[in-house]
């Protein structure tokens, strides 16, 4: 069960440096707007690395189980999972958040 507020990291990666790690920003929100939109449950969440990177997505397909395959080769049973007290501690840390900038960086020079 996903919470607002809460901090997840995503399946893809070896460390918690090469993850994306997300806040829950909003669960079900309201379309306020005239164009259809679908009812379906959604969530809103941001990159707490990457400033200005906010989603939305289907919230069944973020809680969703991952293959036997890719649990082995991410360590994670779910699409995204809550960071642990150890985690969160960690992204805390100077030397991480330097490590976790440089990897972001190095990864968008190469994307371009």
């Amino acid at each position: 069960m996903l919470e607002v507020g809460s901090l997840y990291k995503h399946f893809k990666g070896n460390s918690l440096v090469e993850k994306n790690i997300y806040r829950i920003l909003a669960i079900n929100p309201k379309y306020t707007g005239t164009s259809n939109f679908p009812n379906d449950n959604f969530v809103i969440y941001e990159s707490i690395f990457q400033d200005g990177l906010c989603f939305i997505r289907e919230y069944n397909d973020l809680v969703q189980e991952l293959s036997d395959e890719e649990k082995d080769k991410y360590k994670q049973n779910h699409r995204i999972e809550k960071l642990n007290d150890e985690e969160l501690e960690l992204i805390k840390d100077e030397s991480f958040i330097k490590e976790k900038l440089e990897y972001l960086d190095n990864k968008k020079q190469a994307n371009s």
